[in-house]
């Protein structure tokens, strides 16, 4: 019987700490120590089902010519036609470039579209190693119809002081647009790439607190103002008449 006690208090024991260790951020603490931790949350989300379904809405109308933005809610968020008219904004939040690869299809209007925008990588920090990003990035452009020039915009800085998840986000992004920038020279001139972290940071390299709406990853209207600069000038050079290729 005393045996049979001890039994039940040890299990007892055991599953009242499996329970605080799940409930508390310790098991994420070591997973973070250790380089495992997954992220559980789904990647495919029901907003992003029928963010994709109001698009497929939109799509058909879409006049010829028009610019195309693509990308998460750095994209959602821009005023699109402060960059280029007409033209229409996928953006779509929490997005990364798998969700963009599963949807660029469905826009029929990059057909007759003069160009295609791109400003995606920050959500894919949490779920991907960086080959495997520029690996999905390398399949958007793929996809693209072959007259179509592009626009990448590198990922944006982050403000790695205002929340712990952003911590090494900066180290990673600087990585990856230099690599996103070598995809950008391999497709010339279909591709150009435009960073414009430079004008965003701080003494610290952070994304300034002047020009972010205080999550450290969105741009205020301010930090937007300098972005839509950049793009517009990336833009107009992408559209710049290109003399062909010589034999």
């Amino acid at each position: 019987m005393r045996r049979k006690l001890l039994v039940g208090y040890l299990v007892f024991v055991h599953i009242l700490l499996a329970l605080i260790l799940i409930k508390s951020d310790f098991l994420v603490k070591v997973g973070d120590r250790l380089g495992i931790r997954r992220n559980t949350e789904p990647e495919i989300t029901q907003h992003f089902e029928r963010m994709v379904k109001y698009h497929e809405s939109i799509d058909p109308n879409v006049p010829a010519g028009s610019a195309i933005f693509i990308g998460d809610s750095i994209i959602q968020g821009l005023c699109v036609s402060a960059v280029s008219t007409p033209s229409i904004n996928y953006g779509i939040g929490s997005d990364t470039t798998l969700g963009v690869l599963k949807r660029l299809s469905k826009y029929r209007s990059l057909q007759q579209a003069s160009i295609v925008i791109f400003e995606i990588g920050v959500n894919d920090l949490k779920r991907r190693k960086d080959e495997d990003i520029l690996c999905n990035y390398s399949s958007i452009l793929s996809q693209l119809p072959s007259h179509l020039p592009a626009v990448v915009s590198g990922i944006l800085p982050v403000n790695e002081a205002i929340a712990k998840d952003l911590k090494g986000y900066n180290l990673r992004i600087t990585r990856l647009n230099a690599g996103l920038k070598a995809l950008c020279e391999a497709r010339k001139p279909k591709c150009s790439f435009v960073d414009s972290s430079q004008g965003l940071i701080d003494s610290d390299a952070n994304l300034s607190a002047k020009y972010q709406r205080g999550d450290g990853v969105h741009l205020n209207g301010t930090g937007n103002a300098i972005w839509i600069q950049e793009l517009k000038n990336a833009i107009k050079t992408a559209q710049q008449p290109h003399a062909p290729d010589r034999q």
